[in-house]
């Protein structure tokens, strides 16, 4: 067995033990990038976020204690993933302040004008179409709702061996500033993080108001 390369697959598609392991590793990873990401977000305490691709959960758990009155929906499509992130919030969903959901990010399974906030951290170059994600993010966002995209520096990413061992879909930054301004964001503004492992951009922007 290729380890690189099953660690490669374990980021991309975590499942079973292994897959426990890596995402409890990963999220020593991107904690960091995502409390910056939600810095960024002005989070509200009534806000209802949709967070996609929330990994072991430990982020949907900061981020229902920022939005202490308000809501966190975690879409994912590992099981493993799931079921680690129920564990950690246990409580708040018990509460019905967290709700977890198995489905891809290009097809979410909810109404339009839904959440306050939409947020993806780490997932984009695990994603063939991270358009199809963006849009529908914005779909789901109220007027004037806010939606962010982290991810790390595509060439220090790029070098990590597991990523070099197995495919993934390394998007250039300004593809995927396209790509978010073209799923309808406006007042978009990217900034970046060198503090945290492999750098972080943050592609965020709103949707507009209703006249």
């Amino acid at each position: 067995m290729n380890i690189l390369k099953e660690i490669g697959k374990q980021i991309k598609y975590p499942r079973g033990l292994f897959g426990k392991l890596m995402l409890t590793v990963m999220t020593k990873s991107t904690i960091e990038p995502a409390r910056w990401t939600a810095s960024l977000m002005n989070i509200q305490p009534d806000d209802d976020i949709i967070e996609i691709g929330f990994g072991n959960g430990a982020n949907i758990k900061f981020l229902s204690q920022q939005a202490s009155g308000g809501s966190v929906t975690g879409i994912e499509v590992s099981d493993t993933a799931i079921e680690m992130a129920s564990d950690k919030n246990s409580k708040a969903i018990s509460e019905d302040r967290v709700k977890l959901h198995k489905a891809p990010g290009s097809q979410l399974p909810f109404k339009d004008g839904e959440f306050d906030k939409a947020i993806t951290v780490a997932t984009v170059y695990v994603i063939e179409d991270p358009g199809a994600v963006f849009k529908e993010m914005y779909r789901v966002l109220k007027p004037s709702g806010r939606g962010a995209v982290t991810f790390p520096f595509r060439e220090k990413f790029g070098k990590y061996k597991p990523v070099m061992a197995e495919k993934f879909y390394m998007h250039k930054l300004e593809d995927l500033e396209k790509l978010f301004r073209d799923a309808g964001f406006i007042n978009c503004k990217t900034e970046s993080n060198d503090q945290v492992r492999f750098g972080a951009h943050c592609m965020h922007g709103e949707k507009p108001a209703v006249n």
